[in-house]
């Protein structure tokens, strides 16, 4: 019997009574459209639904074809990360009958819903916006890229429909069907990921914790590049962002190459220099986002680039909102602008029968402290503030930190009067 297929998926999920009986979902409410068909969106290898219960809403997965060992590989997934899950990550739950129709059962991924706009959707809706961009960029530098190489894991298809921004601004990744795992070393990749984002060399044999090293830096590059120019949007085709693969294959032919050579941005046009020379390395030896940016010149200030306005582009619409931490001021070169998350925000979540659970990061301090111990804390959180303050207000000066620079100001100033405060209570109250 052949494998089911979209139209067969979403003609089973209008009875989910029947099509999950017996599973938590059975009672779910499928999300419809307008005309009272299921929303489905659909991928290369799987379609997604929205499913609500009670006041949870979930992204139901389906395979429109069978994954060999996906399980296992779900499963090994899942105890890799059990105490680690990046905050970039979604919570999942692999079932291997998960949804039921024409009498057999099949499997799912059952994903938390994260409302926001895929990575193409939330750049053309802030074309006019270069330090959303660039601040997009400094978290997505931050925050999937350095997680990521942090666990030496690797996504295996980064690409705009897999990167979710949330309103807040924070980036999600969704499907992780082909994540390779220190434990898939020397097996082949089940899948090649999206063409307009993978090196031009990539095949099945090219599988390990380098592989997202390429289509890291594509998107890093694409949206400091728009940033700096948003006349490159032009080169948007509703099925990527910037580049395609013709323009990996051919570098020195590209027109998006060409512009982005001439980009107002330094740092961009080096780069751009850069991305060519690695479409011609093996693989594997094209370097992660970090290695890269080394010696890289930092990006101008964004009244320095005075970028051009946004394209009108005709008949083209900005993509539907889809399913799917403080950011600062990114630089294209130098030291990343936020640390790999070490101690991620706290979350659980049951996936295969385990629970994930996200360390809960600092600890509190106890409130009452020795009387020397408070004015020692109160001289070192006054001498604190000065030297921050001097620091960041050079690195403001230069244009790099400014808004950064008076957030942390304005944060220190408030935490030093507090505390002030608090020992002046504590001395008037109790005699300290």
């Amino acid at each position: 019997m052949p494998w089911p297929g979209i139209t067969d998926f979403s003609d089973a999920i209008q009875q989910p009574g029947l099509c999950f009986a017996g599973t938590e979902l059975e009672d779910a409410t499928v999300a419809v459209s307008g005309r009272g068909m299921p929303l489905v969106y659909s991928g290369a290898f799987a379609c997604v639904y929205s499913v609500s219960v009670g006041s949870q809403s979930f992204a139901v997965r389906c395979f429109t074809r069978e994954v060999r060992d996906q399980q296992e590989r779900y499963h090994e997934l899942s105890d890799y990360l059990l105490d680690v899950l990046p905050p970039s990550f979604v919570h999942f739950e692999y079932a291997a009958s998960g949804i039921r129709l024409r009498g057999e059962w099949y499997p799912v991924v059952k994903m938390e819903w994260v409302d926001g706009k895929i990575l193409s959707g939330f750049v053309e809706s802030n074309l006019g916006d270069p330090n959303a961009l660039r601040r997009l960029a400094a978290q997505w530098r931050g925050g999937p890229a350095a997680s990521l190489r942090g666990l030496r894991i690797a996504h295996n298809d980064l690409q705009h429909g897999n990167v979710m921004v949330q309103d807040d601004g924070s980036i999600r990744l969704v499907d992780y069907d082909g994540i390779f795992l220190p434990g898939f070393a020397g097996s082949t990749s089940p899948e090649l990921g999206h063409r307009n984002y993978q090196h031009p060399k990539r095949t099945a044999d090219d599988y390990g914790e380098y592989v997202d090293n390429f289509p890291v830096l594509v998107i890093y590059l694409s949206l400091l590049a728009i940033a700096a120019d948003a006349g490159a949007w032009e080169f948007f085709d509703e099925d990527n962002l910037i580049f395609t693969r013709k323009d990996f294959a051919d570098p020195k032919g590209s027109d998006v190459f060409r512009r982005l050579r001439g980009s107002p941005d330094p740092g961009v046009a080096e780069l751009t220099a850069r991305l060519e020379s690695y479409c011609a390395l093996p693989v594997a030896e094209v370097p992660d986002l970090e290695t890269a940016l080394a010696g890289v010149p930092r990006s101008p200030t964004p009244s320095a680039l005075a970028p051009a306005p946004p394209p009108q582009k005709s008949g083209s619409a900005a993509p539907q909102q889809q399913q799917s931490a403080p950011v600062t001021q990114p630089v294209t070169g130098g030291p990343a602008q936020s640390t790999p998350p070490a101690a991620p925000a706290p979350a659980a979540a049951r996936t295969s029968g385990a629970t994930l659970r996200i360390p809960a990061g600092r600890p509190v301090r106890p409130a009452a402290m020795a009387a020397a111990s408070r004015r020692r804390r109160v001289r070192g959180i006054g001498s604190s503030a000065a030297s921050a303050g001097r620091s960041l207000l050079s690195a403001a000066r230069s244009g790099e930190l400014a808004l950064v620079a008076l957030g942390v100001l304005a944060t220190v100033a408030a935490v030093t009067a507090g505390t002030f405060g608090a020992v002046a209570w504590a001395v008037s109250q109790r005699g300290w």
